[in-house]
């Protein structure tokens, strides 16, 4: 069985390319960018999850409990964190928006104490600092990443998506069951966003906007975001909030490795690169052990 430091390292592999999916369907939008469509793609997928692989239907004490935070983590990460992932790349580009994803352990730790009274050990923190110090090498400071609304989308979105680590966290003590959490959570977004366009003006526009949008990038960032999330539920299960935010950093290493070297959308700074890796590669080898 893969532990769930494993689960964690693929759901941030599938995160980096969803990263360089968005910006490179950036372009070629003429709505939400496939925000929308990612949601619909992570229901989908959660369902065929849940009915294949699920415990049924929760019944008993704490089964409400349960539901609810998958309901809350839902509406954190499938709405808040993605739609201020989404515009973050837009603005700041796949590698800078992983940059301030690196926020989202920063941020997991008082989280995760204050909801889960989850104290790292030694191995995450100096894991973790290993990994922050390789992602901080690649990519330097954030001057000249962007609008400044660009970083606090960025920040917000790493936010948005350590509280949801929490609430998962929590709602898996209640309701054991990653797929049904990942469904809940998904069927958020799918009812909410609509909603939310409903109330807006211009409602007819901001309706076809969620859905005008279905080009190969937006396709590719649908599916990676979708297994991403997935995954995590997966990796919750398995291991601390603290680890899978912290293995979660790595999404910075392979988005730069897809947009530099296979897609050639940014440059890719071999040394730098290099010495980023090793250190996230090093880190990452102290946590999972």
């Amino acid at each position: 069985m893969i532990p769930g430091e494993g689960y964690a390292i693929a759901s941030a592999a599938l995160y980096g390319l969803a990263g360089v999916a968005i910006a490179a369907g950036r372009g070629r939008a003429r709505g939400d960018n496939g925000v929308f469509l990612s949601i619909l793609v992570t229901t989908a997928l959660t369902v065929w999850l849940w009915l294949g692989w699920g415990r049924g239907w929760p019944t008993g004490e704490g089964a409400t409990r349960g539901l609810v935070l998958f309901a809350l983590a839902g509406l954190a990460s499938t709405i808040l964190g993605r739609v201020a992932l989404y515009r973050a790349t837009e603005r700041i580009g796949a590698v800078g928006a992983s940059l301030f994803r690196r926020l989202i352990p920063v941020f997991s730790l008082p989280v995760a104490f204050g909801l889960l009274g989850e104290i790292p050990d030694a191995g995450v923190l100096l894991g973790g600092g290993l990994i922050l110090a390789g992602v901080l090498s690649y990519s330097g400071l954030p001057s000249g990443l962007g609008a400044a609304s660009g970083i606090l989308l960025g920040t917000g979105s790493a936010l948005f998506y350590a509280l949801a680590y929490s609430l998962r966290r929590l709602g898996m003590d209640a309701v054991p069951d990653p797929a049904l959490g990942a469904l809940v959570g998904a069927a958020v977004g799918v009812v909410g966003m609509p909603a939310l366009a409903v109330l807006r003006r211009q409602r007819r526009v901001a309706l076809r906007a969620l859905i005008v949008d279905r080009g190969r990038w937006h396709w590719l960032a649908a599916v990676s975001l979708g297994a991403g999330q997935t995954l995590q539920f997966f990796a919750l299960q398995g291991t601390t909030v603290s680890r899978v935010a912290v293995l979660g950093a790595l999404d910075l290493v392979f988005s730069a490795a897809l947009a530099g070297l296979v897609l050639r959308s940014e440059h890719l700074d071999w040394r730098r690169f290099g010495l980023s890796g090793g250190l996230a590669l090093l880190g990452t080898m102290i946590v999972f052990w």
